[in-house]
């Protein structure tokens, strides 16, 4: 029996009680629905990304682990001690595998190729998923992809499409993740490829794991409606799809709990990525909304989003709501999360995949073009090209250097300044700014440090240079020459090279660090200020005296820190992710990773001293600054 009308079926479905009715796609072939509407947001975003081409100091960060790997060291930051401190292993083993590809192309110029290729196919992969999903239902070879018109004019995900981080293959995963859903719709069949794809999410961003509960809900409700092509149940089905999603993930988890002795990466725990922040999270929102005045289409676009809504669920086609919905339900709680969270200290950034996400259906087939849809979309592309010309976030000028100082910045414009460079992409270009001179500086020194012995330099200020630092004695059984706290550890951890310990003063790399407590609130992702009493302690020689370095460095704090040091859970911990990786180590530090990533001190070493072994340090509790 046929039906009449844009939602025709090809064939009739017998009712199921309890079952949704099947989608019902009709005859006009896949081929038909034309490529080139994809081509405006495809265009402009890469021409975008390319003009904004810059790599970003933290993207260093992969950059120094993956020398360390290729050197033989592990999957380190700090040669002899495992800490995670990527949280991309995804982007950072494609990386590795194109350098190992590609060798004579640098590391910064082949993320920022990366980037651009992701970025393209992500927008492709998502663009024809919302085609395919709009054309042949409502009968149409031409779908305009407008929310991929409103993602492309936007500065901010121009940045972060070269920025040498891993928001660009977030786009990918989330296009085509849609995109085989959409697919899996239409012919009901092969699920478990589709949900592989789905599982690989966290392994690209750690929360994207929320995106990945709603894709993967999204298909077991399809695999739940009539018309699948296997004569399984649902349920062995579902159970099928559910291990494949969570295979690859729940292996890296396993080697993550082994390897590096915790439940979750370092800089998540040196984020405190369970806390909450609301206030901040809006502000953050709002400091993304504001400049390229996005309300304004995103509003626009409801009219775009309720009619095909409310025509597909009078049709009685639930699975077209339910693929249309999904990727749009992904975004927002994506949005929910990061708000929730407090944000991010760079402009956009993490609101990016959300963004992306929830504009992703917003599509108008040209058949289905009405006088109610004519002024939404003129506002649209009115707002298009005004955004996409001229609205760019242009930060307030910061009073304070101090990065405790609670600000978002434009990362891009920050280093253009500091290296005088107009697309800052290599370590050559970064050695003009401070930190880059810190950097081969701190390489220099460590050359000169004689086989066998190993120093320390104290800093207190920043902005100082590495000459005035004090310099100390040393004693520690990891490899080092020279070990240096810095509060910034991209481009001064590259080039610095590995016989140079970072002393990560936020805490991403630091093993200690981020396991101290937020006090109070300060930019978001540099909370957990460590000072350098930690670093004399556990690296100083018993004895040595110590300098008064601005009041930071006390014999009281260093004494109090070496004591908290010695108990447990931190000596244990300590010693597990700096002793040889035996299997019976892998195998303990598995069996403790559920302790050692919930134990929390003070940063304050009297405090600290406290909390761990118990009993306070011998006289009262000194004052800290």
């Amino acid at each position: 029996m046929s039906q009449s009308g844009p939602l025709a079926a090809t064939r009739q479905e017998p009712p199921v009680e309890g079952h949704v009715s099947p989608a019902r796609w009709p005859r006009r072939p896949a081929a038909t629905v034309r490529w080139w509407p994809i081509l405006v947001p495809l265009v402009i975003v890469l021409v975008g990304a390319w003009q904004y081409r810059w790599v970003d100091e933290d993207a260093f960060i992969n950059f120094r682990i993956i020398d360390n790997l290729l050197a033989g060291h592990g999957l380190v930051f700090n040669v002899g001690e495992r800490v995670e401190v990527d949280s991309d292993p995804l982007w950072l083993f494609t990386l590795l595998v194109l350098h190992e590809v590609l060798p004579f192309l640098d590391l910064e110029w082949l993320s920022v190729g990366l980037g651009l290729c992701c970025t393209a196919a992500g927008f492709l992969a998502g663009g024809r998923a919302v085609q395919h999903l709009m054309a042949e239902r409502d009968e149409s070879a031409t779908v305009l992809p407008v929310g991929l018109l409103i993602v492309s004019v936007v500065a901010g995900v121009w940045e972060f499409s070269t920025s040498g981080l891993e928001m660009s293959m977030v786009l990918l995963w989330i296009g085509t993740s849609y995109l085989l859903l959409v697919g899996y719709a239409r012919r009901r069949r092969r699920a478990l490829p589709v949900a592989f794809v789905m599982g690989l999410g966290t392994l690209i961003r750690p929360e994207l794991a929320l995106m990945t509960v709603v894709f993967v809900a999204a298909l077991l409700w399809v695999m739940a409606a009539p018309g699948a092509a296997s004569r399984r149940s649902w349920v062995v089905r579902a159970l099928s799809a559910l291990a494949v999603a969570l295979a690859l993930p729940v292996l890296f988890e396993l080697f993550r709990m082994g390897y590096y002795g915790l439940l979750v990466p370092n800089t998540g725990l040196a984020k405190a990525g369970g806390s909450a922040w609301w206030s901040q999270g809006f502000t953050y929102l709002w400091n993304f909304l504001s400049p390229y005045t996005l309300w304004l289409p995103l509003i626009c676009c409801l009219p775009l989003l309720v009619l095909p809504v409310r025509r597909w669920w009078r049709g009685g086609d639930r699975v077209g709501v339910v693929l249309l919905l999904t990727p749009l339900v992904a975004g927002l709680v994506d949005v929910l999360y990061v708000v929730h969270l407090g944000g991010d200290y760079m402009h956009a950034r993490l609101l990016l995949p959300g963004f992306f996400a929830f504009c992703l259906p917003i599509a108008v087939p040209l058949r289905r073009q009405a006088a109610p849809m004519a002024l939404p979309l003129l506002v649209i592309a009115v707002w298009a090209v005004i955004c996409g010309g001229w609205l760019r976030f242009v930060p307030p000028p910061v009073t304070s250097l101090n990065p405790q100082t609670v600000f978002i910045s434009n990362e891009r414009n920050s280093w253009i300044s500091a290296t005088g460079n107009s697309h800052p992409i290599t370590a050559a270009d970064y050695a003009k700014a401070l930190s880059g001179q810190a950097g081969s500086d701190l390489a220099r020194l460590a050359r000169r440090v004689p086989a066998g012995r190993q120093d320390m330099l104290v800093i207190t200020d920043a902005f100082a240079p590495i000459g005035k630092a004090a310099r100390l004695p040393a004693n520690s059984s990891l490899p080092f020459r020279l070990a240096v706290n810095v509060p910034a550890i991209g481009v001064i951890g590259f080039l610095s090279g590995p016989q140079v310990y970072i002393f990560d003063a936020y805490s991403l790399a630091n093993p200690i660090g981020s396991h101290t407590v937020i006090v109070h609130h300060a930019r978001p992702g540099h909370e957990k200020y460590i000072g350098p009493a930690w670093m004399v302690a556990r690296f100083g020689m018993a004895g040595e005296p110590v300098p008064s370095l601005d009041g930071q460095l006390a014999a009281f704090q260093v004494s109090s820190a070496r004591r908290a040091l010695a108990c447990s859970p931190l000596s244990a911990y300590l010693r597990a992710i700096t002793s040889p990786l035996a299997p019976s180590r892998f195998l303990s530090d598995m069996v403790h990773s559920f302790g050692w990533t919930g134990f929390s001190f003070s940063a304050v070493p009297s405090r600290a001293a406290v909390e761990l072994c118990g009993a306070p340090a011998t006289g009262a509790l000194a004052p800290s600054r």
